[in-house]
């Protein structure tokens, strides 16, 4: 990884420190014995891979039998989500997530997945029962019909990290992030700024894309020749760029980096420093990538800067905010144990809640989300609607 802009001795001793104990920290939270096969399965999502974890260590069923197995999106080793059959690679992302349930269903992705029922090589029929997804796969406008039902359970906003000890402005306006991801403009408030690009199957730079302007095919054609690159990368062929891309939500990219910004969930920055109370309430470990990353406010035009996180809760109000979803196949949509999960305002994972300092709190808002009683639209739903659907 290049290091840029590194001005300080201190800043960079500190960046090694941060990326050491990074490092050192505990990267996954599967089931535990990974034998454990539960009723329902889930991959997909970095950005809900540890509140899905906290449900699984959490939901039983009438037997006092843990019910959820929630996957993790990153680690090298391969999964076994069931006792026969069902190994394979992890599903890093919202998109993988959901292509993985795909499979499981028997479709046939194409490409060098396989033929129907595998996923990236592997035959994974029946093996997925839900995925994990931090943004919608379907069709602009949305719609209530299709193979797939997307379940709300929490509301995210995607804000943008700065290196703190950097001289990016702690607030800035929409417009200003955009032209800047859009490569019309490189510095902002007279800063140099190199923005930064994470996994694209990633639900959070589906959603970030989307909101910034650029497209897939727009990146992979070199139009956009200011987003960071590897360090083999060369600069004199924007043509055929070998872009870097980043894990979602590790703000440990930025230690040193102090020119460079890149989206982040506020969910999991929140749930990144509530480590130690997530840990005591659900045994669940969330590892702390934040590193030298800090989250800037926003404003669309016309309005007040909306800060991300407020008080160390989510801020609804913040404008780049998008629901996160349990995908099931919606023929799925009357079995029981999907129906106890996940469907409706009195569903586990709507009403589960646990002592914090002798204060009963929200299993979701614990970890960061912030969570929605009653629906506005079809893409700000309440915890539990099953009325968003569609074919992928």
């Amino acid at each position: 990884m290049k290091v840029k802009n590194v001005g300080r001795v201190g800043v960079v001793l500190l960046a090694a420190a941060l990326g050491a104990a990074a490092m050192a920290g505990p990267a996954m939270a599967d089931p535990n014995p990974s034998t454990d096969f539960r009723t329902l399965t889930g991959v997909g999502s970095d950005t809900t891979q540890d509140v899905m974890n906290g449900f699984g260590s959490l939901v039983t069923d009438g037997a006092n039998a843990k019910v959820i197995a929630s996957w993790d999106a990153r680690g090298s080793v391969q999964i076994k989500t069931k006792a026969a059959n069902c190994t394979f690679n992890r599903p890093d992302g919202s998109g993988a997530g959901r292509q993985a349930l795909r499979a499981s269903q028997g479709e046939n992705l194409g490409g060098t997945n396989g033929g129907a029922g595998f996923f990236q090589g592997a035959n994974v029929a029946n093996c997925v029962d839900f995925a994990r997804s931090s943004s919608y796969g379907g069709p602009t406008p949305p719609t209530t019909a299709g193979n797939y039902t997307y379940i709300p359970f929490g509301v995210d906003a995607v804000a943008l990290a700065r290196n703190a000890n950097g001289d990016i402005p702690a607030n800035i306006s929409f417009a200003q992030v955009q032209r800047v991801y859009k490569c019309f403009d490189t510095a902002i408030a007279g800063n140099p700024v190199t923005p930064r690009m994470i996994q694209a199957a990633s639900g959070t730079w589906q959603f970030w894309a989307g909101k910034m302007g650029i497209t897939e095919a727009e990146i992979n054609l070199g139009d956009y020749s200011c987003l960071a690159r590897d360090t083999d990368s060369n600069p004199a062929t924007p043509a055929a760029p070998n872009f870097e891309r980043v894990q979602e939500h590790d703000g440990t990219v930025l230690n040193g980096n102090l020119n460079q910004i890149v989206p982040f969930s506020a969910g999991q920055f929140i749930a990144q420093g509530n480590t130690a109370a997530i840990q005591a309430a659900t045994g669940v470990t969330v590892t702390d990538r934040r590193g030298q990353a800090a989250l800037t406010g926003m404003r669309l035009p016309g309005q007040a800067i909306q800060q991300p996180v407020v008080g160390g809760i989510l801020n609804t109000a913040f404008p780049l905010r998008r629901d996160v979803y349990n995908v099931v196949p919606t023929a799925d949509l009357a079995d029981a144990a999907i129906v106890n999960a996940f469907v409706g305002a009195n569903s586990k994972v709507c009403t589960t809640t646990v002592n914090v300092g002798g204060t009963n709190r929200s299993v979701i808002e614990l970890f960061g989300f912030g969570k929605r009683t009653n629906g506005v639209d079809l893409l700000n739903a309440a915890c539990g609607a099953t009325d968003l659907k569609a074919n992928a």
